[in-house]
């Protein structure tokens, strides 16, 4: 068997979430957009499926994964593997509900909180991930267990002015940072119930979107040495976008920039998503969403997406295989 320790595989495990940000789309991080939980016995069948054809590192995500009932046997599951490692997305509202379990694979596992603005409403709109009181709690109990945390910051131009105090807060804290650009999605939750498609999906996109050039210059004054492409465990640096990352103490900032490009596969260059622009990720991971489809993460190219519902262990292996082929 192959290990191949900078390849993972995210698993949107639902589309439920208890939070509606604006930047959102409906189904989170799935390309199905409607409200379902991959059931534990099939999601069971890939991971070993994965496993098998040397994949240990995976990212759980959603919706909000620690709201399903099955979260804790997910880690069980994963972690009965002596090599594999867990990356768990969250917006942190039921995450010391599993502290236990956490704990006990804390050198194989880390926490991605979503932490968006220091305020819960910035200029007339409401922030449900902020860094409340609970959340710096729930943060130093984690890192009191042993668990390493990182803070995810979608910027936009409504918390752009908060982003900098967010960061400094974060590494009093002791934590992790990676501040993301907005994706440009053909749909957004919007605000309050007014979710926009389309062409009105675009222009708030255009609204929405702060380039990363904006915090370079105070990343820089704050950081004792950077690299212009560095990565985390979970993915190698010839994949995806180039991150670049500053390093404070113990402590990193990381960013994702769009603007810097992305790296893609031979098979890209006549995709239409990628010759129109549309394609801003590049290739860097497979992704498992809700539906039971495998596919690249961020890929819309549905000739390469795979509907695993009605496969048998050699038709799932296919699957992986074909993808892997790009990222390989």
């Amino acid at each position: 068997m192959k290990k191949r320790l900078s390849i993972y595989l995210a698993i949107a495990i639902t589309t439920y979430c208890n939070y509606q940000c604006f930047y959102c789309k409906e189904g989170g991080e799935s390309i199905s957009n409607k409200k379902e939980t991959i059931p534990f016995s099939k999601i069971k069948k890939v991971i070993l499926i994965a496993h098998d054809i040397g994949i240990t590192n995976f990212r759980i995500t959603g919706g909000e994964p620690t709201m399903v009932a099955y979260f804790a046997e997910l880690i069980e599951f994963i972690m009965k593997f002596d090599d594999t490692r867990i990356r768990i997305n969250t917006n942190g509202y039921l995450i010391l509900k599993h502290i236990d379990i956490l704990a006990r694979y804390k050198e194989r596992l880390d926490v991605v909180f979503s932490v968006d603005s220091i305020s819960a409403n910035l200029n007339g709109v409401h922030f449900p991930k902020f860094l409340s009181k609970d959340v710096i709690s729930t943060t130093r109990i984690l890192k009191k267990s042993g668990i390493s945390v990182r803070y995810n910051i979608v910027v936009t131009s409504l918390n752009e002015q908060e982003v900098k105090e967010l960061v400094l807060k974060a590494i009093e804290l002791k934590v992790n940072v990676k501040l993301l650009d907005l994706n440009k999605f053909s749909q957004y939750l919007g605000y309050g119930s007014n979710k926009v498609v389309g062409e009105e999906a675009y222009d708030l996109w255009k609204k929405l979107f702060v380039p990363m050039k904006n915090f370079y210059k105070f990343l820089g004054n704050i950081a004792s040495n950077s690299k212009s492409e560095w990565t985390t465990s979970l993915i190698s640096k010839g994949h995806g976008i180039p991150m670049s990352s500053y390093f404070v103490g113990e402590n990193w900032i990381q960013v994702k920039d769009s603007t810097r490009g992305a790296k893609y596969s031979e098979f890209c260059s006549e995709c239409n998503y990628f010759k129109n622009g549309n394609c801003q990720e590049g290739v860097f991971s497979l992704f498992l969403s809700t539906n039971l489809v495998l596919h690249l993460s961020g890929c819309k190219n549905k000739s390469i997406h795979f509907d695993l519902n009605e496969c048998d262990n050699r038709q799932m292996k296919k699957a992986f295989e074909e993808l892997l082929s790009f990222i390989d």
